[in-house]
Order: C-alpha cells, then sequence, then structure tokens
C-alpha cells in the first residue's frame, strides 16, 4: 500500500540573482512499512525535499508545482498539512541541540508532543502550559507517562530520572535519541530522518540506525532516510533514490543499486566511498554541485561527467529501466540496449 506519493514536485526560492530550484519535478513514493533512502552531495535540495513535505521551507521559499499525497490526501492543503503534521507525519532533524528547548526538561518536550497531538484528557490551553512550564508537569499525568515509555523504549537508562533532565545534560546520541522518541511519540505513519547520525561517533551512529530500525517495527512506521552516507543506506534501507541538483537521476531496490549502479554519478558517489573491504583507491568525482539558478545544460550532471557528449548538454535525460526490480537511472547512455545497461558506456569523440 501505498503511503507517501510526491510528484512533480518544484520548491523555489526567488533571490537577488534568480530563482534557486532545489527541488526540480522531483516523484518520490514511500509503501507502508518500508524505509526509503535519500541520498546525494550537500548541496543537492535533500533537506529542501523533506521540508517541503513537512511543509516548513523557510520564507521565501515556497512549493511551486507538483503534489504531496499521504494516505491519497493532498498535503498542499494548508489544513489536511496541519492535521496530520506530529501525528501522521513525523521529523528528525539534523542537529538535536538545535531542535530541542534547552529552557525545558527533555520529559516535558515529549509530554507536550503528546499533549498537542493525542487525547490524553490534559488541556492544552495557554494558561494549563504555561503552568506547566513554571512549575513542571505532573508526574503522573498519561503524557507525562507516556513520555518516559519513549524514552524507555529509545534505551535511554534510567528513563524515569532522566525524563527530568535538559538537553545540555545529556550526550549527543541520548539527545538524538531523545529526538526519535519525540517524533513517534504519537506514532506517526511516516517518519522523516533528516542526517539522524551526524556528527555522532560510528558506534553511536550504529546504535542509533538500529533503533530505527527496531522501531519501525515497534511502532509500524515507514522512514524516509536522508544521508549523505551510503553505507548507512546500503545498511538500513529497503529502496533508495539518488538526488542530485535538485533531481532524482537514478532509484531501485538497495542492493540491486549497489551492486549494478547505472548513472554515472550514484557510480562516482560508490567511488569516492572510503570501503575496507576493497583494494581500489577512493577517486573523487570532479568539480563541485552547479548553482542551482537557471542550469543551462540539460543533464544538470553533464560538465562532471566521464561519459557526457554534446546531446548530454542538449537534450533532457528521462527514466528508463537499467536493471531489476524497477531500477531506474536517468541518463542517455543507460538502458537503451542490453550492453549498455549493464556498464558504463563508451564516451563519445564529439
Amino acid at each position: 500500500m501505498t503511503l507517501l506519493e510526491v510528484e512533480g514536485l518544484r520548491t523555489e526560492f526567488p533571490t537577488s540573482r534568480g530563482v534557486v530550484t532545489a527541488v526540480d519535478d522531483v516523484d518520490l513514493s514511500i509503501e507502508s512499512g518500508e524505509i526509503v533512502g535519500l541520498v546525494g552531495e550537500s548541496g543537492s535540495g535533500k533537506s529542501v525535499f523533506a521540508e517541503s513535505v513537512m511543509g516548513i521551507v523557510e520564507s521565501p521559499g515556497r512549493i511551486t508545482d507538483g503534489d504531496i499525497r499521504l494516505h491519497g490526501e493532498s498535503l498542499l492543503d494548508e489544513g489536511r498539512r496541519e492535521a496530520v503534521r506530529g501525528s501522521e507525519l513525523s521529523m528528525i532533524f539534523q542537529d538535536p541541540m538545535n531542535s530541542l528547548n534547552p529552557t525545558l526538561p527533555v520529559g516535558e518536550q515529549i509530554a507536550e508532543t503528546i499533549r498537542l497531538h493525542q487525547d490524553v484528557g490534559e488541556s492544552i490551553s495557554l494558561s494549563a502550559e504555561l503552568k506547566r512550564k513554571l512549575f513542571g508537569a505532573a508526574k503522573n499525568s498519561e503524557a507525562w507517562r507516556r513520555a518516559v515509555e519513549m524514552l524507555e523504549a529509545v534505551e535511554i537508562p534510567d528513563p524515569a530520572g532522566r525524563a527530568t533532565d535538559y538537553p545540555h545534560e545529556f550526550s549527543g546520541g541520548m539527545r538524538q535519541r531523545a529526538m526519535i522518541a519525540m517524533a513517534l511519540s504519537c506514532e506517526p505513519d511516516l517518519l522523516i530522518a533528516d542526517e539522524p547520525t551526524t556528527a555522532l561517533d560510528v558506534t553511536v551512529q550504529a546504535q542509533i540506525l538500529d533503533e530505527l530500525a527496531g522501531l519501525k517495527e515497534a511502532f509500524d512506521t515507514s522512514i524516509l532516510l536522508i544521508t549523505h552516507d551510503l553505507a548507512v543506506v546500503a545498511e538500513t534501507c529497503d529502496r533508495v533514490n539518488v538526488m542530485y541538483a535538485g533531481e532524482i537521476i537514478e532509484r531501485g531496490p538497495v542492493e540491486e543499486l549497489f551492486a549494478n549502479p547505472q548513472h554515472p554519478y550514484t557510480q562516482g558517489l560508490l567511488a569516492s566511498t572510503p570501503r575496507l573491504d576493497a583494494d581500489a583507491d577512493v577517486r573523487p568525482i570532479e568539480g563541485s554541485v552547479p548553482d542551482l539558478i537557471d542550469i543551462p545544460y540539460a543533464c544538470h550532471f553533464a560538465p562532471r561527467c566521464p561519459e557526457s557528449d554534446r546531446e548530454c548538454f542538449e537534450v533532457a535525460p528521462d527514466f528508463r529501466s537499467v536493471g531489476a526490480g524497477d531500477h531506474e537511472a536517468a541518463c542517455l547512455k543507460r538502458g537503451e540496449n542490453p550492453e549498455l545497461s549493464t556498464g558504463p558506456a563508451e564516451v563519445s569523440d564529439d
């Protein structure tokens, strides 16, 4: 069953130099019960895509085309989006220290989310919330009890005691767990995790990823995992979308795509990723992500691509089947015949 459907999404930011198209005609879907990866370099548009789905794009940015549907209902309707945000749709942000309120205990922040989005029989009037901020939440309230349960679910030691602590008293890994607890406290159908392991050491990264996979099963929640780390995607996701300069350029099942990468950009990402089990040298992708204001060439990756020719600059690539299990790539050099669908094409002399 399809949970999230994004079709033709375009998000733009007007500037004094012109319009920045941060998300450019993107299609993406997520089925119930799966983890879908969105991967690409910094500046590729991943976070803006997530903010577009959540409806929190910073002004003056705005969605100018396309549709976003959750359970078949459009989220471009502000009333519908407000109704599902926090309950059916939730998000973990990159930096938990900036996302958590430093003046409130962690438990109260989770309890507040529960009160706002679930009927627990507790007033959410301004006077009631101010009283809680001044004197603390009642420890025998339903919202507080659930907040402690959520901290326990994400394996915070002594959850009842730590619920009264402030964010600065938590380690980086514990703050990220607290953010996951808050995001899952209302048991959303879809959780968007934007770089959830950024700035964490390798051991804690692995623990957080294990937490997400386990909580997906426990809470029956689908996950959109946004990252630049291909190893994270390979370990965690069912399907993956590769994003470059605001566009999805390759997508498919994780095992198929990693075993048979087709788009030259995806191949470049994999070649530039260090691997303990490989003897080959790490090869960086030459050049940099283009300025997203009026990109003049049809394939956004053409200037950096070792296989590009004149046609790549003039003809916009469409998605073509390049492998098993709905594996597709938007590249003129792929999918045209069996030879080109199994490896790099020969570079033209044009």
